[in-house]
């Protein structure tokens, strides 16, 4: 039985080439037959083992997934079906991520795997969720590409104040904006603090500040002035944008604070190469 097997194996494999022509590797090819062969649930267990080796060299987290195809032949051209992902504790382009659970919703999708890096070959839509904590938004803050944000402000803001550095903190499901300033024309020889909590909002695809509250002790300076600051400077938003790449954009539906944690919803686009 063990032989029989292992022979029926070896003619899926041999069988390959002789209905390998292009035409077969189409969208309209793969979707419009019911396709079936012993040989592609291992063949799809493998790519789930390659992919969980390849997450977790590149993130350090273990993740489980999901993956089905169509054929074996289009599976070795990088066609498959669909892709389903989760993984804790992660590192994605320097940023902590708690937990990210991605899902293909495009059931035709092609990537030139051979490519270093891999070569989109058709469009991909994935629906996302995930957890971002207060490290998360830090660490991002720490990106010189942040400093532009703050640049940006204090030129706004001249001869007001001036910003040195922004930090947050998450307490009671409020996000706190943490903010060191100096006055530029009354200089003092330490920083002083302003600190400023809000809720969040999806507006217009955007993530906004709702319900801000300020300390009496900040004085006078209005709440729609303290709002705007905070879009301005938006750590959430720059932290979600660093994992924009050329080829791949995120788009924001849903964000909410939920045991001191940032829950983000949404999807991901990636685009064929031209």
């Amino acid at each position: 039985m063990k032989k029989l097997f292992i022979m029926f194996v070896m003619l899926n494999f041999l069988l390959i080439p002789v209905y390998a022509g292009a035409d077969r590797y189409s969208k309209e090819y793969l979707q419009s037959k019911k396709h079936f062969a012993v040989i592609n649930p291992i063949v799809e267990l493998c790519v789930e083992r390659a992919i969980k080796k390849s997450l977790k060299k590149q993130t350090g987290a273990n993740f489980k997934v999901h993956f089905e195809g169509y054929t074996t032949s289009s599976m070795k051209q990088g066609i498959f079906k669909s892709l389903e992902l989760s993984g804790e504790n992660l590192i994605v382009e320097e940023i902590p991520v708690q937990y990210i659970h991605l899902k293909s919703l495009t059931d035709y999708n092609y990537i030139d795997y051979t490519k270093s890096p891999v070569v989109y070959k058709s469009d991909m839509t994935f629906q996302y969720d995930m957890l971002l904590t207060q490290d998360s938004l830090n660490s991002a803050l720490k990106d010189k590409d942040y400093k532009k944000n703050i640049n940006r402000v204090n030129k706004l803001a001249y001869p007001l104040f001036r910003l040195s550095e922004i930090s947050t903190k998450i307490i009671n499901n409020r996000l706190y904006i943490v903010m060191d300033y100096n006055l530029p024309l009354a200089k003092s020889s330490k920083n002083k603090t302003f600190v400023a909590s809000t809720d969040l909002k999806i507006e217009n695809g955007k993530i906004k500040a709702r319900n801000v509250h300020i300390d009496s002790i900040y004085g006078n300076l209005g709440l729609d002035r303290v709002a705007n600051l905070i879009n301005l400077l938006n750590p959430l938003e720059f932290t979600l944008s660093q994992m924009d790449t050329k080829n791949c954009k995120g788009k924001i539906e849903n964000v909410n604070i939920i045991d001191n944690n940032i829950k983000v919803d949404g999807k991901i686009f990636m685009k064929e190469d031209k």
